[in-house]
């Protein structure tokens, strides 16, 4: 979220070392600043335990809430002492360890100490609660701890976000290799078994050919007995036999064992080779976000998208309708209106309260058709302003995933079609 990180100017009271360690004057969670209840909120608490306390506050919770409603919610609900008593108790409870350790800290620079090493041991909510409602903390601290927690939820956010974009393509890819495994694994074993069958021939061939060396050695044995010479030619001419056939069959037998040897490196192969597809499929997800910058990138120097039929998509007519934009970054906007005006309607944009203000937001709202809202760069509060009053003047509302041009360009065309099958 694009929520301005600036503290307030509201002191807090402070107590001395002797009151800290005693457990007494530790800030209250509707004592805190309501821009802390977000991430309070994200950080410190499940989704579970979020809809639990929503319940005992008496909000509904049932029905098609989403976690983003619910979230919301109980952001709002943080703020009333009453409300929030039970869910401040709870932290205090859950994190008893980490706060008794941070009680210990007299100054600013012990509790960053603190905060730095918790970090490093993965105790993030834990600590972060431990330093919002510590009476030691100083606004610099505050300010820093905030900043680090809020955009360690951006990165996360992000990792997801490229997690299951390659999920989806190895899923795709998965049921392909997972046949082709299948396949090689029947070839394999059936090439295995033909081998078996070799080597269990070979071994009988060999039993009888070692059987016909135990007969040659007692033919020996009677060949010092016999004082016949022809006798001895004929005999050592067939040990001579024995043997030759001895070495043909040990030769077939390496043979087997080669054949074997490759059948297993062609298993291997297989195995590195789809281990390289999913290395691939990883650099197509890469590749697509460099897509998208280079698309924005031409955009700034030239309006038009394609002139290309059969490639780009039909061009849509959106009739003079005007549509406003909130939030997002003011970079995209030059896009978003050309964008717009290309496809014959119009653009109006608003930054949703950061710098202008909520009654032009009202004023604004009677006169478009249609309201586009990016979800990763808005406040929570211009979120709920804007769908409240949009279902009071009947506006057509899309919240996008992000601010980026693609998703304002598929909003934008979502609305076209729906504009067109009411009409």
């Amino acid at each position: 979220m694009c929520v301005s990180l600036a503290l307030s100017t509201k002191k807090f009271h402070i107590e001395s070392p002797a009151n800290i360690h005693a457990g007494k004057w530790r800030k209250k969670m509707w004592q805190l600043e309501r821009r802390f209840h977000c991430s309070i909120a994200g950080t410190c608490f499940t989704l579970d335990e979020m809809r639990r306390f929503c319940r005992k506050a008496h909000i509904n919770t049932k029905g098609p809430v989403t976690d983003y409603e619910l979230h919301i919610n109980f952001v709002s609900m943080l703020g009333d002492d009453q409300a929030a008593r039970p869910a401040a108790k709870y932290l205090d409870r859950k994190y008893k360890e980490t706060i008794q350790r941070f009680d210990q800290a007299n100054s600013p620079e012990q509790l960053h100490a603190l905060w730095k090493k918790a970090v490093s041991q993965g105790e993030i909510a834990a600590a972060f609660w431990s330093i919002l409602t510590h009476p030691q903390a100083s606004e610099a601290l505050l300010f820093q701890v905030y900043g680090e927690v809020h955009m360690l939820s951006h990165l996360s956010g992000a990792s997801v976000r490229i997690d299951m974009q390659a999920l989806v393509q190895l899923r795709q890819r998965l049921p392909k290799l997972e046949k082709e495994i299948a396949q090689s694994r029947i070839t394999l074993l059936a090439r295995t078994q033909q081998k078996d069958n070799i080597i269990e021939a070979l071994n009988k061939r060999l039993g009888k050919a070692l059987h016909s060396e135990k007969k040659c050695q007692e033919a020996e044995e009677k060949i010092r007995l016999l004082e016949n010479g022809d006798l001895i030619r004929h005999l050592q001419s067939r040990v001579e036999m024995y043997v030759s056939k001895l070495e043909r069959a040990n030769i077939r037998a390496h043979r087997a064992e080669a054949d074997a040897a490759k059948q297993k490196k062609r298993a291997d192969a297989a195995h590195t080779r789809n281990t390289h597809i999913e290395n691939q499929l990883r650099v197509l997800s890469a590749e697509q976000s460099a897509l998208e910058a280079a698309l924005e990138n031409t955009l700034s120097t030239q309006y038009g998208f394609c002139k290309k039929e059969g490639v780009c998509q039909k061009k849509i007519d959106l009739a003079g309708r005007c549509i406003l934009y909130v939030g997002g970054r003011n970079r995209l906007c030059a896009h978003f209106r050309a964008l717009v005006e290309q496809q014959n309607g119009q653009f109006i944009h608003h930054d949703g309260g950061r710098e202008e203000s909520t009654q032009r937001l009202d004023a604004l709202l009677g006169q478009v058709d249609a309201v586009l809202c990016p979800l990763d760069c808005v406040s929570h509060d211009a979120v709920h302003r804007i769908k409240r009053d949009c279902k009071r003047y009947g506006k057509h509302l899309m919240l996008l995933s992000q601010s980026s041009l693609s998703a304002f360009a598929k909003g934008v065309h979502e609305y076209s079609r729906a504009f067109s099958a009411a009409h």
